[in-house]
């Protein structure tokens, strides 16, 4: 190993180390100045090709074709299609032959029309006189009413029947009959060629047990007080109303039913129909119900029921309760 003296190395490393240096400096201002000139080309290039890019970017928009939902088409025509035939038979059938021929009908314009409390002139009643055992309570009803209407003709063997179930809050009027012309909240599927063709079947609509529109219920009277019962009114289950729906069809004389109809509430009773009455049910037709409601339905139901009854407060507001 070559050995220096502490002089001659200084003498011989300091000016290397310094012209070092010198030359590192100078090759990092020169990168500086390289990459300031390439920064400042790139932003020139791309200024100027910005106008470009928009008008590449507008003619290939204007030049896309616009897009297409066949399903969305296809259901368009059909729907075009079905309110020409509409109008069509509007047109030929005269008003008093077809009695949801109003122009004015409301049920066109939304899922079904407001409720509206029935006149008792305009639905037929029954009215049991024996005792009708209840779910949840020990003593039962001592005699109860029920309010219903009927659509079609009832054929000589009594096997043409259709038990409808209404909602919680819907009344017997289902459709619009020659005593109350008002659209009913099914009209849209009873009657001649409809779902519940009355040219086939008789259609019987009763007013739940506990219901507000002349069936027997908390606004009824107690034979007991001579007054309502309200709040004593007993509570019902949905055994309770199709006992008293089967009390009607005894009085009506149909031992079996072509099918049990309904949807929501009326869907959980035409389930229970089937099952506390097997060999009186031919059908069920059950839309949207269930056999049993979950904590959390319950709950939702009692909110409903809890805001609708508080419209009574408020007179622009129809009172169901």
């Amino acid at each position: 190993m070559l050995s220096l003296h502490p002089e001659s190395y200084l003498k011989i490393y300091h000016p290397l180390r310094a012209a070092a240096a010198s030359s590192t400096r100078g090759q990092a201002q020169a990168r500086r100045a390289s990459s300031s000139s390439t920064a400042h080309r790139l932003n020139i290039n791309a200024a100027s090709a910005q106008p470009k890019a928009r008008a590449s970017t507008s003619t290939s928009t204007s030049a896309r074709p616009l897009p297409s939902f066949p399903c969305v088409a296809q259901h368009a025509a059909r729907e075009s299609r079905l309110l020409s035939q509409r109008t069509a038979t509007r047109t030929r059938t005269p008003p008093s032959a077809d009695l949801s021929a109003d122009p004015d009908d409301p049920s066109t314009s939304g899922p079904e029309p407001p409720y509206a409390r029935p006149s008792p002139s305009t639905y037929q009643t029954y009215r049991h006189a024996g005792a009708l055992p209840l779910t949840y309570a020990a003593e039962p009803l001592p005699e109860f009413d029920v309010a219903y209407e009927t659509w079609g003709t009832l054929a000589p063997a009594r096997d043409n029947a259709i038990l409808l179930h209404t909602g919680l809050s819907a009344s017997s009027h289902a459709a619009s009959t020659r005593e109350n012309r008002a659209p009913g909240w099914w009209e849209k599927f009873i009657g001649p060629g409809r779902a519940l063709d009355t040219r086939q079947f008789f259609v019987v609509c009763a007013n739940v047990l506990g219901g507000c529109y002349g069936s027997t219920g908390p606004s009824s009277i107690d034979p007991a007080t001579g007054s309502p019962y309200a709040t004593t009114f007993p509570v019902i289950s949905i055994f309770d109303m199709v006992r008293a729906q089967y009390a009607l069809l005894d009085h009506l004389g149909i031992e079996k039913l072509y099918a049990s109809v309904g949807s929501s509430m009326g869907a959980m009773q035409s389930l229970a129909a089937g099952w506390m009455f097997p060999e009186r049910v031919e059908k069920i037709v059950s839309i949207s119900g269930t056999a049993r409601s979950s904590p959390s339905s319950v709950a939702m139901r009692f909110a409903q029921r809890s805001g609708r009854c508080s419209s009574r407060f408020d007179r622009r507001l129809p009172t169901t309760c």
